[in-house]
């Protein structure tokens, strides 16, 4: 926009500034955001106001109410109409500190939307109610539009009859993929290709039963499942489960299938050819969020090499990592020399524990166990591959796939495959200042 295309622009928000501000100063302002960092016009509005000591909730217009299928991904402020389909509590770290949050599913007459409250104290959902959200706004998500409920949004319940799209039969939740199953999940619906079908014997209730364990596979990750009464399932079936649950193993979610889950065979290929296919980056936050999983893929900036790197000594009956040479469960042992690195990827939404063993942390560092036992020998120096690590690899872009389960410590990544990302700086910048968007 040139200076005669942005001359009303600045008067409006004159005007919402009270002219505490000079015209110029925001002229110069505006162009920098537009024409520079080229943000969406009312971002850069809103952004303005906020800076400049202003409310933006003082601007005119908006975006007003519309329907999920008008959503597009990047609304600063947004009405919606909505029906609560599921409501999920969840407790992530941010910034250090403990915060609880709120996501699930929203929908209306022409589709549904993946929210999140990150205020619960000041929004409160129920599930099936109708509700009037008022100041949300969205993010695109894996390609879709997410809404975020901030601190500015108003939630109000609503008498007015609503028309709910894409429920399954049976009522509950709405069609979910891999990567968005989550424990405390019911009556869930996914599609998937069945493999690793195994028959076990448990105890349970102190009474024997036979289950069948296994692996559902779709184009964003796989997850384990279990059939709890007789199975419907066969090795290589590509199937759409309608009604199983979800529950957690050191946050790692698990699909569970029991009498009120139902199978439904589909044609061989309706799926694709899920195996050949790599799950899609998923955001740190996202991980965070669901509590961990089967298998992830992550893109992030390696911010620490952790103590316990580097050239270690493991028990030569547990594999349990020494302390002083000493296995705190069979005492003083001769080690057996290994290579791991501990580190923390950071992807600007949040951190991630990633722990690479011996064959990954060779590849990364280009050095064998046996050169980084002779170097360290030559050097006298038992840190000297930590060392290595940290010059090698700090403030490096790594790409990896892995499990990742959750404790009191957090969620932490086993990664079983990682890589090199050449980021292109250009693309990563634009990419960043949408996502700035979403925050204001």
């Amino acid at each position: 926009m040139d200076r005669e295309e942005l001359a009303p622009h600045v008067e409006e928000l004159a005007r919402v500034l009270g002219d505490k501000v000079d015209k110029e100063r925001i002229l110069k302002e505006l162009d920098t955001y537009l024409n520079h960092y080229r943000v969406t016009l009312e971002w850069a509005k809103r952004n303005i106001v906020k800076k400049m000591g202003g409310d933006p909730c003082d601007l005119p217009g908006g975006e007003g109410r519309k329907t999920v299928a008008d959503l597009t991904g990047s609304e600063q402020s947004v009405d919606l109409l909505v029906k609560v389909l599921t409501v999920n509590p969840k407790t992530i770290e941010v910034g250090g500190a403990q915060k609880n949050i709120v996501y699930g599913y929203m929908a209306d007459g022409t589709g549904r939307v993946q929210y999140t409250v990150w205020e619960t104290e000041s929004v409160q959902l129920q599930e099936g109610s109708t509700v009037l959200i008022r100041n949300a706004y969205t993010k695109e998500y894996k390609g879709s539009p997410q809404l975020n409920l901030g601190n500015r949004a108003l939630v109000e319940v609503s008498e007015e009859e609503l028309e709910v799209a894409d429920m399954p039969v049976g009522g509950g939740s709405v069609e979910v993929k891999v990567s968005e199953l989550a424990d405390g999940m019911n009556y869930v619906v996914i599609c998937g290709k069945v493999t690793k079908l195994e028959e076990r014997e448990i105890t349970a209730s102190g009474e024997k039963k036979n289950i069948v364990t296994g692996t559902l596979t779709d184009g964003t990750g796989s997850v384990e499942l279990t059939v709890w009464g007789d199975s419907q399932l066969h090795e290589g079936d590509e199937v759409r489960i309608v009604g199983a649950y979800v529950k957690s193993w050191r946050g790692i979610p698990k699909l569970n299938l029991g009498d009120r889950a139902e199978v439904q065979v589909l044609e061989k290929g309706s799926l694709g050819d899920v195996d050949s296919v790599s799950p899609k980056v998923r955001t740190m936050e996202d991980v965070e969020m669901v509590g961990g999983a089967m298998d992830a893929l992550v893109r992030g900036t390696l911010v620490d090499v952790r103590d316990g790197s580097g050239l270690i000594k493991r028990c030569p009956d547990c594999r349990r990592v020494l302390q002083k040479g000493t296995c705190r469960v069979h005492g003083k042992v001769k080690g057996v020399d290994d290579l791991r690195i501990k580190a923390i990827l950071d992807d600007g939404s949040s951190s991630l524990n990633v722990v690479f063993g011996k064959e990954l942390t060779e590849e990364l560092l280009g050095l064998s166990l046996d050169e980084a036992v002779k170097l360290t020998m030559e050097e006298r120096n038992p840190d000297l591959v930590r060392e290595m690590a940290e010059e090698k690899l700090f403030a490096r872009t790594l790409e990896v796939r892995g499990m990742v389960r959750s404790d009191d410590y957090g969620p932490m990544m086993i990664a079983r495959e990682a890589r090199f990302h050449d980021m292109d700086v250009r693309e990563e910048g634009a990419k960043l200042l949408t996502d700035m968007e979403g925050f204001h």
